[in-house]
């Protein structure tokens, strides 16, 4: 065929050294930041303790690194430049063992073999340093110079003789951004190191050593970040896993803020970018993105560096029980499980109370509040128990004995308000518009959002009843006195085949009816109302084909039962039901965010209602 590659066979021959350094290039250096990376490694493993770098146009035009490191000796410069020089191993064994940031003896050159270079470096114990400069892979000028110890490499006109590629490169700006987003990762990974960026004439980042991580992370992401920040950390054979992560109620909508580190070197590897989005799944929203900085030490046999050239992607031995670990770390360092300071509280002052310092505090205010409308009588007021309406706003309803709605879709007292004795501050719990519940707590007061809140308690439940007793035996089933018959989609029918030994682990009695049908026998014990069917088909059009792995798909399987037998929005509860919600709400171990990660409850402190009123 005219024009094709295959209809004349090319002869076999060996690149020059120049075509293979340009190739070699293309690996090591794809953009500025690439050449940063490099340089800056270099630096480290020279051991320097303030590493400066500067640029401008994004690195398009310069760029250079200069650190006070242990430098190189004048000698050794051209040789440092070569192709697979290195100090850092002497054999193939060495690999599996580097402790080193760069090993591989490729960076110079490739940097070298598509820039302007210049290099002046002087070793600690030598009288003067050297020069070198070199241009386009050939060395052009070498020469003793003056420096103190360390080195300084500038690299000018980056892809000055490759313009294929220089015309790919993306604007000054965003090249300006990756090598921020570098040194931020950078930054975090080396606290003790004095870091400082320039761009042209700004200096954008100017960073000391720091005390510890959390420091560090303040400077670099912010304190309104790092008040939703926890600690984490575990040790488990001879691997250890550490860091700071935020909570669910501080997310991002990109991974942007997300640091993993092995061996204190910055990585890509998608199952520990895996075990994060698992630790949060129950507890973050689809498409929002915790922030992580998790360090990760592991014995250098069981970790690959030698993945990519840019040792930005390695090969984990023990990848899954890895996994394991970051995934634990994070979900036992996030302190779902410590929800005390967001409990109902009656005014208890906490351990070593008195017992009756609540009846104390609330004979207190009723005095106050009787005294207070007693004073009204002599404008042709008396006291006769607790105004209309003032009931709710101070409470008294919580100890009726009956209740009844009022126009307003809230609860009035059935017929404690008229009471003179009634404590006026007694209830625990208000229910707003029908689906949220207000109740105070030490700190200020929560909005409890009463589906969420129960589709957390359902789906603990039932997670609970199927780990307890195995899927083999299932949890309790209440059978219909009338069996339902329900048409199904082809979707729905999918999901049930799918999905039917775990359905029937769960509860429900469903035997096939002929085509598209089902007969539904018994549903799970525990549920009040299951809507003629309805909460059964919309499970099954949550599921409809779904083909993800057994575990993920039994979660999802939960999520939609606890969703849609959740009470809704818009139903009235009685205050017993209100206090039963939320007791079960905080006996789960996870209080705070419903099974598709939306929030529980929204805490109001002191201080915010203290600035609303003007009183701080």
């Amino acid at each position: 065929m005219k024009g094709s590659m295959a209809s004349k066979p090319g002869k076999i021959r060996v690149l020059d050294n120049n075509t293979i350094d340009r190739i070699a290039a293309g690996e090591v250096v794809e953009r500025p930041a690439s050449i940063v990376k490099e340089l800056v490694e270099n630096a480290l493993d020279a051991g320097a303790r303030q590493i400066t770098i500067s640029f401008e146009e994004g690195g398009l035009d310069m760029l250079s690194v200069e650190d006070d490191g242990h430098g190189i000796a004048f000698r050794d410069l051209p040789l440092a430049f070569e192709r697979h020089a290195t100090s850092k191993i002497a054999t193939a064994a060495d690999i599996m063992q580097v402790d080193s940031f760069g090993f591989r003896g490729e960076a110079l050159a490739s940097i070298a073999s598509v820039s302007q270079v210049r290099c002046v470096s002087r070793m600690a114990g030598e009288d003067l340093g050297g020069l070198i400069e070199i241009e386009g892979g050939e060395i052009t000028r070498r020469e003793p110079a003056p420096r103190n110890p360390g080195s300084t490499i500038t690299v000018r006109d980056l892809f000055y003789n490759v313009p294929a590629r220089r015309k790919y490169m993306k604007s000054a700006q965003a090249e300006k951004r990756a090598i921020m987003k570098l040194m931020t990762q950078l930054a975090l990974a080396h606290q003790d190191v004095r870091w400082i960026v320039k761009s042209g004439s700004d200096i954008t980042m100017d960073l000391r050593p720091a005390d510890s991580l959390t420091d560090r992370a303040r400077d670099l992401l912010g304190s309104s970040v790092m008040e939703h920040m926890a600690r984490f950390e575990m040790e488990k054979g001879g691997f250890s896993i550490g860091g700071l992560a935020s909570r669910p109620t501080w997310t991002r909508g990109n991974r942007e803020q997300q640091f993993i580190f092995i061996n204190r070197r910055p990585v890509e590897n998608r199952a520990l970018s895996q075990a994060i989005v698992q630790a949060y799944r129950e507890v973050v929203p689809s498409g929002r993105h915790p922030v992580i900085i998790a360090f990760l030490q592991v014995p250098h046999g069981e970790v690959d560096v030698n993945v990519h050239p840019a040792k930005t992607q390695v090969r984990l031995l023990l990848e899954r029980e890895i996994f394991g670990m970051l995934k634990n770390a994070l979900t036992e360092g996030l302190g779902l499980k410590k929800a005390d300071d967001l409990r109902p509280w009656t005014g208890d002052t906490g351990p070593g109370s008195a017992g009756d310092a609540p009846e104390r505090i609330a004979g207190a205010q009723d005095d106050y509040l009787r005294k207070y409308f007693q004073r009204g009588a002599s404008a042709g007021y008396e006291y006769k128990g607790v105004p209309e309406g003032q009931g709710q706003l101070f409470g008294a309803s919580a100890m009726r004995s009956s209740t009844t709605e009022g126009e307003d879709g809230g609860y009035i007292d059935g017929g404690m308000s008229g009471s003179a004795d009634a404590p006026l501050h007694s209830a625990p719990f208000w229910q707003l518009h029908r689906t949220y519940i207000v109740t105070q707590i030490r700190g200020g007061l929560v909005l409890i959002d009463q589906h969420n809140s129960h589709e957390r308690i359902l789906y603990n439940e039932a997670k609970r009843a199927l780990e307890e007793r195995g899927e083999t035996v299932g949890v309790p089933t209440q059978q219909l006195l009338f069996p339902a018959h329900l048409e199904l989609t082809p979707g729905q029918v999918q999901a049930w085949q799918t999905h039917a030994d775990q359905m029937k682990a769960m509860g429900f009695t469903v035997e096939p009816f002929g085509g598209q049908s089902i007969l539904v026998q018994g549903i799970p014990a525990s549920l009040k109302n299951w809507n003629e069917g309805r909460l059964l088909l919309d499970m099954l059009d949550d599921l409809a084909w779904d083909d993800k792995p057994s575990q993920e798909n039994q979660v999802d399987l939960l999520a939609s039962y606890a969703c849609h037998a959740a009470v809704r929005a818009g139903e009235p509860l009685t205050i017993p039901e209100m206090q039963n919600l939320v007791d079960q709400l905080f006996a789960t171990d996870t209080p705070l965010s419903c099974p598709h990660g939306r929030p529980t409850l929204i805490q109001f402190t002191l201080d915010e209602l203290e600035k609303k009123f003007g009183r701080s």
